[in-house]
């Protein structure tokens, strides 16, 4: 099967990244890739829908039908038999100034031989992008990105201002490449972001935080939740979990302000959590982490396998490294 992924482009690597590990967490086999900025077109074998509804940096996911030039996509749209089913065509240009109702009108016309328009709730949804060439696909998800703007941290009922937007602690979790109805470890759950967004995809989580209030406000926050995670005050260098017993595990730690260390050297609370990530990890799971500098990825690398980072400047004085490893 092949389909296109349409990136939002928030960043030049992660969104990217986020979707081939949101399809490694849902066992598709990707045979082949192709990508720009914006646009990621796969060949997979798979539950690939599955892995689409997962997606946090996207915004939609398409069956790819035909690629090629204006004409061949037309040529396809006038072959189609609808049988009077209900359609609706949407056209975008990537980095191109592209006029979409030159390519809509054209392609309604075509397809409306033998279907009809309907522009709230079609039976097949339409999608035309154009890079390099145009695509036409067929819609399989949108994601939801509304919902990722109303769960921001100030809408919740406990929140913090260095709390991840819901969008990039969907990718973090995805980023683990925790398997359906897995179990995903965040040991320094703060505010519940990552965890919200892990229940949110189906996944049993399991929250820890050494601040008695930090795990308060977590369960505040996620008292409406379907898939309430296990919540307890833990240290995350002294972890109350059998070696083996999660999947994967996505965390952002504190990055050395003394309230959220009780006072303890970063360098040691980070050092002591690596290790205790390593015996704890299966063979083969995976740790998506926040860390505040490079160093800590040399760090990392001497407890587990290091996989990929992706930088995200925040401001200034803060640079986010969106890091994989793996315990090998």
């Amino acid at each position: 099967m092949r389909v296109f992924i349409e990136l939002s482009g928030e960043h030049p690597t992660l969104p990217r990244a986020e979707a081939l590990a949101a399809m490694a967490s849902e066992r598709v086999e990707v045979r082949g890739a192709t990508f720009g900025p914006h646009l990621l077109r796969l060949d997979v074998v798979g539950p690939v829908q599955r892995a689409a509804h997962r997606l946090g940096l996207a915004h939609v996911v398409c069956e790819e039908l035909v690629s090629g030039d204006l004409d061949t996509i037309r040529a396809f749209a006038s072959s189609q038999e609808l049988g009077g089913r209900t359609f609706r065509v949407r056209a975008r240009g990537l980095d191109v100034d592209l006029d979409p109702q030159a390519v809509e009108g054209p392609l309604g016309a075509d397809l409306g031989k033998t279907g009809h328009v309907d522009l709230d709730a079609p039976q097949i949804d339409y999608r035309v992008l154009l890079g390099d060439e145009f695509v036409l696909g067929r819609v399989l998800h949108r994601v939801d990105r509304s919902r990722l703007e109303a769960t921001k941290v100030a809408n919740r009922p406990f929140s913090l201002p260095i709390s991840l937007h819901p969008k990039f602690a969907r990718a973090l979790v995805n980023l683990a490449r925790v398997p359906m109805a897995g179990t995903v470890l965040d040991p320094f759950c703060g505010t519940g972001g990552v965890l919200l967004e892990a229940a949110e995809l189906g996944l049993r989580g399991v929250g820890f935080d050494r601040e008695r209030g930090m795990v308060r406000g977590t369960r505040t926050s996620l008292r409406s939740s379907a898939d309430a995670p296990d919540l307890a005050i833990a240290d995350a260098g002294q972890l109350p979990l059998r070696p083996g017993s999660v999947h994967g595990i996505a965390t952002d730690p504190p990055y050395g302000r003394a309230a959220s260390t009780r006072g303890e050297a970063i360098d040691r609370l980070y050092a002591r959590a690596f290790q205790a990530f390593a015996e704890l990890l299966p063979r083969g799971g995976h740790l998506a982490i926040v860390l505040p500098s490079e160093k800590w990825i040399e760090r990392g690398s001497k407890s587990l396998e290091f996989v990929e980072a992706h930088a995200l400047r925040v401001h200034r004085s803060l640079v986010r490294h969106f890091c994989v490893f793996v315990r090998p």
